[in-house]
Order: structure tokens, then C-alpha cells, then sequence
């Protein structure tokens, strides 16, 4: 009997998988534009910034007055005073000029095929450390699509592949021993703290001393470009705004937490109640273990220490949302490296269920993605445990 797992249906068949959600989504965004209705998820207030930063009105960055007078043409039939808010840096305002100079129907879709490259060059870049990779990251990149959370990301105008693309970057210029260059690109996550601090943090429990100054020297860069762009006092007034856009967030948007505070505070309130504070106590506990992981195997293979830290990063932050979870395909992409199939494929199934499991957030109130995170930290330490992955094949 013919095997239904062939080299060759292993090329067609994620080709047509890619090809098909492609047409579905250009589709769903044109018919959404006829309809007069918005549609990319988050991409409006991204688009709008970027309009806000071409016409030079740094100082109205954050004024949501000004945010909603550039989103308003993106759907007139909403209401007026509807918005998606820009709580970037300016850095962030500053790159999306080029896409805001578009309409939106075309940007939206130049976007969204910036993310899917995003997603494509990870996969590219992790193929000397994760060897089954080779000659199959089409399959590879249209099982990271059908995941609920990463085609959430790429469709919906975040920028997690993006997130993800660093991430991967500065593991390969390790793996390269190029280390003060992968401190540089890593410190490309300045515009999302929640992944960089702890990760320069686990770094430096590491060792990995090129690295941690090559962030600094990344980070100040940052700083500095800030600065040039809305002054000296950029930083402090954009962690007030990010914090301030966290505490709104979390009450219109808390249901889809997945870290263990912003899941507790979804479910019994924001304040110190006796979940809320378990919540916190597992987020330390968290940070404690992976601080002990990293500093026990230092000079270690970073493939299990990523695989672990993903969910990890996730689970202790205090702003996690459900398509952050979309980094975890790092984790599966080592497990599937390191086991056999009978042993790897459970765990990814597990996971794609619950990631999938989110398309029910509304109507749960809540999301499971803090126990697809739960899973995929288990599955992580259990890679770290078996010491270092070995290459294999995903059809093995």
C-alpha cells in the first residue's frame, strides 16, 4: 500500500494549504472592504500611526484624538469614536511611513505578507539548529499558518512573526559565534520589553557576556534614535502610555490573557485577592526557574533553553496576549527535532488543539492559551532534561 507521508506530497500538499489561506485571506480582506467594515485586527492603529508620523505630528502620537482622526477613514461606517491605540515607541511609528503612505487595502496585505516572510525567514534562519528543517520549510512554514495563534498574528496586523524572526536571528548569530551581533539584533526587541528584559537577563545568567553588551549597545541605540525623533523624555512618556494602554487592555481585552496574571486579573479582578496573588507567586516562581535553568547549563546548547523560555517569557509577563503565543512554534520546531514521531506528535497536537481552542475566547471569557503555554513549558523542560536535542526528521 502507497505510504500517505511521501517527499513529494510533503511539498504539494503545504503548498496548496499556503496557497488556499493566501486566496482566503485576500479575499476576506476585499470583501470586508467593500462592505465599508474594518478589518485587520490590529493593523489600523499601526497604519494609523505611521500617517501620524509622516505628517511629522510627533506630539500627537498619543493623543487619541488625533489616533482616531487617522483611523476614521479606515471604516467610516463605525462609530466615531472608535479606535485601535498606538502604544509602540515612536521608533515603530517611524517604519510603519512607508506602509501608511499606501491605501489601505494594499498596505493591509503588504503587511500581512511582511509578517508571513517575517515567519519564513525564522524558519530559514533555525535550519542549522534545527536540522529537519532542511528541505522542508514549506511544510514547515504552512504547519506554523494552520496554528491558530500564528495566523492570528500574520492576518490580524500584529507583529509576533516579526518578534519571533529576532528572536531566532540572535540564536542563529550565536550558533555562528557571532555573539556581540546577536546581542545587537536581539535589542531589536526594545519595542517589546516583555520578551527583551528577560531574555538580555537569562543571557547574562548564561554567560553569554558578548551578547548582554551587544543588547546594551543595541538598546542605547535605540534610546538615541528616540530621542531624535520626539526628544529626550520619550522613554518615560511611553512607558506611561504602555502602562496605562496595559490597565485598559486587560479590562477590554483580558479575556484573551494568557500569562498568569493577566488571567487571574481576567477572571477575579484587578487587586491583590487571593487568586490574583497565586498569580503573581507562579509568575516569581517562574522567573526563579528559568533564571536556574539558564545559570545550571550555561555553555549549553541554547536549542532546549529557547524551547523552555518561549512559554516560559509568556507565562510570567504581565501583558500576554493570545496571538503572543505564536512564539511557541520555536518549541516545536526543537521537540520535533530531538524525538521520534510517535513520542513528538502528542505534544504538538496538544497544542494546536488549545491554540485553536482560542477561536472560543468571547464566549469562554477566558484563554486557553495559558494551558497551551502550561504544556508547551512542560514539553520545553523535558527537552532540557534529555540534555541536547539530536537532529531527526518529522516523518521518522
Amino acid at each position: 500500500m502507497t505510504s500517505l507521508v511521501t517527499e513529494s506530497r510533503l511539498r504539494t500538499y503545504p503548498a496548496a494549504i499556503l496557497l488556499a489561506l493566501l486566496i482566503g485571506v485576500v479575499a476576506g480582506a476585499a470583501s470586508a472592504a467593500d462592505r465599508g467594515e474594518a478589518y485587520g485586527g490590529d493593523y489600523p492603529a499601526f497604519y494609523g500611526a505611521g500617517e501620524i508620523a509622516a505628517r511629522g505630528d510627533w506630539d500627537d502620537l498619543y493623543d487619541i484624538d488625533r489616533q482616531i482622526a487617522a483611523q476614521r477613514v479606515l471604516s467610516p461606517s463605525e462609530d466615531e469614536a472608535t479606535a485601535r491605540y498606538f502604544a509602540y515607541p515612536p521608533q515603530v511609528a517611524f517604519l510603519y511611513q512607508p506602509l501608511a503612505s499606501l491605501d489601505y487595502f494594499p498596505s493591509y496585505l503588504a503587511h500581512t505578507a511582511l509578517m508571513a516572510l517575517c515567519l519564513w525567514g525564522s524558519l530559514m534562519l533555525a535550519r542549522p539548529m534545527v536540522v529537519w528543517l532542511q528541505g522542508r520549510v514549506v511544510l514547515a512554514l504552512a504547519g506554523a499558518m494552520v496554528f491558530w495563534p500564528m495566523f492570528r498574528t500574520v492576518t490580524g496586523g500584529s507583529n509576533t512573526a516579526l518578534t519571533l524572526l529576532l528572536i531566532v536571528a540572535a540564536w542563529r548569530l550565536v550558533h555562528d559565534d557571532r555573539q556581540l551581533l546577536a546581542g545587537i539584533v536581539l535589542a531589536g526587541l526594545s519595542y517589546k520589553p516583555q520578551f527583551l528584559v528577560p531574555l538580555v537577563g537569562l543571557f547574562l545568567l548564561g554567560r553569554y557576556w558578548r551578547v548582554v553588551g551587544g543588547a546594551a549597545v543595541g538598546a542605547a541605540g535605540f534610546y538615541v534614535w528616540g530621542v531624535l525623533l520626539r526628544g529626550s523624555g520619550w522613554l518615560s512618556e511611553w512607558l506611561d502610555v504602555a502602562a496605562e494602554f496595559g490597565r485598559i487592555d486587560a479590562e477590554l481585552n483580558g479575556h484573551s490573557a494568557i500569562s498568569f496574571i493577566g488571567f487571574a486579573e481576567n477572571l477575579f479582578g484587578v487587586g491583590m485577592s487571593a487568586p490574583v496573588a497565586l498569580a503573581w507567586m507562579l509568575a516569581a516562581a517562574t522567573v526563579l526557574f528559568l533564571s536556574w535553568l539558564w545559570w545550571r547549563s550555561a555553555g549549553s546548547d541554547l536549542d532546549p533553553l529557547l524551547a523552555v523560555t518561549m512559554p516560559g517569557i509568556l507565562l510570567l509577563s504581565l501583558h500576554a496576549m493570545s496571538h503572543d503565543g505564536a512564539v511557541v512554534v520555536l518549541t516545536a520546531g526543537v521537540g520535533i527535532g530531538a524525538w521520534q514521531r510517535s513520542r513528538w506528535l502528542p505534544w504538538v497536537a496538544a497544542i494546536w488543539l488549545l491554540g485553536a481552542s482560542q477561536i472560543l475566547i468571547k464566549r469562554l471569557g477566558w484563554s486557553p492559551g495559558l494551558l497551551m503555554l502550561l504544556v508547551a513549558l512542560a514539553w520545553g523542560w523535558l527537552l532540557l532534561a534529555g540534555n541536547r536535542p539530536r537532529s531527526g526528521s518529522p516523518v521518522s
